[in-house]
This record gives structure tokens, C-alpha cells and sequence, in this order.
């Protein structure tokens, strides 16, 4: 989250879940006056309403179980002409078979570790790569004790813009690593809005 002067952000705001985490990212920024760090319950103090010009939400969204508490927070910590980016990965399609082969494949090797990401059946396969803008497949719940969440298992960022432009303007879908790719054929999904209202 950032608050702009004309140049450049005045003041940069990370916010996360653990305790942990943001008394590390504080000790590691401690000389970047412009950068604080506070737990994410944080944000619903009076204090951060409508006060950011751009909310930054990187490769959460696949993961939160409820989007509704969430997506209203972010929606409150911006300005009315604020920007909304929010990035996630692509789980559907051929990118999904892709990315499907070489997590086996790094796991036969014994390459890496892919704890975020259940296995699929045949089925489950399929109805993925055939997803369409529909919820295509009932994702399983862990909690890792600090509350429920979702692996990547059946997240489709088609549902998830459906669901930003009830209470979001999407301005803009990109893609990334190859922004002329297009979602559909990328590894990743980023989104530009601004608020409805």
C-alpha cells in the first residue's frame, strides 16, 4: 500500500499476517524511513481508511478462503481514485499443465519443495484445463494454525475477476512473465482496478 506525494510514494505500508514476519521486515527495513510493516488486523483502524493512492494484494487471493472480508478491507483502504493491482497465479488450462509436469517432475528429482499445491486426478485435471470462467472444482481447506486457507489446488483467476468487477472497475487484465501471452497462456494474472462507487 502506498501513499503518493507527486514523484514518489510518500510512504510505503507492508502488511502480513504473522507477528513474526512483520517484526522481521521491520528489522530488516529499519533504515527506509518511508516503509512501516503492521499485521494485516491492523489495517481496520480508523487511521488507514481511504488514506492509500494504490493497494498492492501479490499472490494472496488464491489462497484466502472467504474473499468477501477481504476484498472489502482493500476496497476501504483506498482513496475513491485509488488503484487496486492484484496478482495471482494461473491454475487453469495449458499453463496449469504445464506447471503440473515440472512440479513432478522436480519432485521425481527430489528438486525443490511444492508444499503449496495438492495433486490432481485425471478428472480434476481435465475440468481444469476446460475451466472456463466457472468454479470448476471444490478446493480443499488446510489450517496450518494461524486459520484456514486454500492451496493452489482448483483456484481459477477468471472467478476471482468475475467477483472484482461486482465492487471493482478491472481496468486492465495483464500477464506476466510474457504480457502478450494473455492470461489464458501465462503463468500469472495481474489485475488493475479502481472502486466502484
Amino acid at each position: 500500500m502506498t501513499m503518493m506525494t507527486s514523484d514518489a510514494p510518500a510512504q510505503g505500508v507492508g502488511a502480513e499476517l504473522s507477528a513474526d514476519t512483520v517484526t522481521d521486515c521491520r528489522d530488516r527495513y529499519r533504515e527506509e524511513p518511508r516503509l512501516r510493516f503492521v499485521q494485516v488486523k491492523e489495517l481496520d483502524g480508523p487511521e488507514h481508511l481511504g488514506q492509500y493512492d494504490a493497494v498492492f494484494c501479490m499472490e494472496v487471493m488464491e489462497h484466502v478462503v472467504d474473499w468477501e472480508p477481504e476484498l472489502a478491507r482493500l476496497k476501504r483502504l483506498l482513496k475513491h481514485d485509488g488503484t487496486l493491482v492484484i496478482s495471482v497465479p494461473v491454475e487453469t488450462g495449458l499453463p496449469l499443465m504445464v506447471k503440473q509436469t515440472v512440479r513432478r517432475i522436480a519432485g521425481w528429482r527430489k528438486i525443490g519443495h511444492y508444499p503449496g499445491t495438492s495433486p490432481y486426478s485425471i478428472a480434476e485435471m481435465a475440468s481444469s484445463v476446460f475451466a472456463g470462467s466457472r468454479q470448476h472444482l471444490t478446493r480443499p481447506v488446510f489450517d496450518g494454525g494461524s486459520g484456514p486457507f486454500h492451496d493452489h489446488k482448483g483456484f481459477n483467476w477468471m472467478v476471482l475477476k468475475g467477483r472484482l468487477q461486482q465492487d471493482f472497475f478491472v481496468e486492465r487484465v495483464r500477464a506476466s512473465p510474457i504480457a502478450w501471452l494473455g492470461p489464458h497462456l501465462a503463468t500469472q494474472a495481474w489485475f488493475i482496478a479502481r472502486p466502484r462507487g
